[in-house]
Order: C-alpha cells, then sequence, then structure tokens
C-alpha cells in the first residue's frame, strides 16, 4: 500500500511541477519556456516539449537552477 502511494505521490508531483510559458515573437513565432522541478530531471522538460512539437523541436536554451531546470524551445514551422 506504501508504495503505490509514493507511486502516486511521484506521479501527481511530476505532472504539477512543469509549468509552460507561450513567448510570442517579433514576426509571429512562439517560443515555450518549460519549467521543471530540478529533483524530478530533464526527462520531464523533454516530455513536455515533445508534446508541445510533436514533429520535434529545437532548443535554445537550456538552464538548471537550484530548485528548478528550464528549457526554452522553438518548434520547427511545417513545411
Amino acid at each position: 500500500m506504501k508504495r503505490t502511494l509514493a507511486l502516486l505521490f511521484a506521479s501527481v508531483c511530476a505532472a504539477a511541477c512543469t509549468t509552460v510559458q507561450e513567448v510570442k515573437r517579433p514576426g509571429g513565432d512562439s517560443e515555450f519556456i518549460i519549467a521543471c522541478g530540478a529533483a524530478l530531471g530533464w526527462n520531464i522538460c523533454y516530455d513536455k516539449a515533445n508534446q508541445l512539437c510533436p514533429a520535434g523541436y529545437n532548443t535554445i536554451s537550456e538552464d538548471a537552477g537550484f530548485n528548478r531546470k528550464e528549457i526554452r524551445i522553438s518548434c520547427p514551422k511545417p513545411s
């Protein structure tokens, strides 16, 4: 029972600890800033990036601070 609760808690924390901010660039392009908890690892940020840009994404920057990780991405324009 304790293990099940621990897994459920970890899943909720992973989902709740990721935020996305869309930044509109001059010219109409968008970039996304994805922030995730430092203890959870980069995979949470990368998973969110793949959800936002299913055809792939360009990494503009990555930053790891004391209490969070942040990745800035852009989705390629459809051709």
